[in-house]
């Protein structure tokens, strides 16, 4: 919001916290100024207190229809299947959306050994995702990124993890740390499977991607 009200014509926000980012899409579901984007692990609703699901369907209200995108993703996703995910449907929305300034939410409790999640997410695809979107930062906002740190409970690993986000968010020639653990299995098929139906409903919903 502070974004919009100092001249930003539009935000995206892509949110890689194991859980949905119902806080940011509730706050902006009703418009079309923010585009709201969440890769998290398909868990549904938490009950009565956050009742949003995070599901394909919650796309958005009144004007913010087809701006709020979701992303359930399996357990196990791993590297391979959220670098997909973000090059098949968050780099596609993106480049629609032009956003003036582009926020990432990251989470180190998508981690391959984060207790609150299975997502075995490696340093390597905290470092894959930083550098795309440090690549959409610099061709749509003029480099205005910025970063807003959320969960991660592993203490350990998830220091890493942050690190290797910010070394492809900063796109570092060098790495500067390397991975403690150097192999997590991940099933990256179901991935995408699932990633490509969401790309084929968006296709099919949302006004935004029927565009040329």
């Amino acid at each position: 919001q502070l974004a919009l009200e100092a001249g930003c014509r539009r935000v995206a926000t892509i949110d890689i916290d194991v859980h949905y980012g119902n806080g940011t899409a509730e706050g902006f579901y009703r418009s079309d100024n923010v585009l709201t984007i969440s890769l998290h692990m398909n868990h549904g609703s938490w009950g009565p207190s956050h009742p949003q699901r995070g599901s394909i369907d919650e796309l958005g209200e009144g004007e913010g229809f087809g701006f709020n995108l979701n992303i359930p993703l399996p357990n196990g996703t791993g590297d391979r299947g959220y670098a997909y995910a973000m090059n098949e449907v968050v780099v596609p929305a993106v480049e629609k959306f032009e956003p003036s300034m582009t926020v990432m939410i990251i989470g180190q409790d998508s981690s391959a050994f984060d207790p609150n999640g299975r997502q075995c997410l490696t340093m390597d695809g905290y470092r894959e995702i930083g550098q795309i979107v440090h690549k959409l930062a610099d061709k749509f906002s003029d480099g205005r990124l910025l970063i807003v740190q959320e969960g991660g409970y592993h203490i350990t690993y998830s220091a890493y993890c942050l690190h290797a986000t910010l070394e492809g968010a900063l796109d570092l020639p060098h790495l500067l740390l390397s991975d403690p653990i150097a192999y997590y299995p991940e099933d990256e098929a179901l991935a995408v499977k699932v990633v490509d139906s969401i790309k084929q409903y968006w296709k099919d919903t949302v006004p935004l991607f029927g565009e040329d």
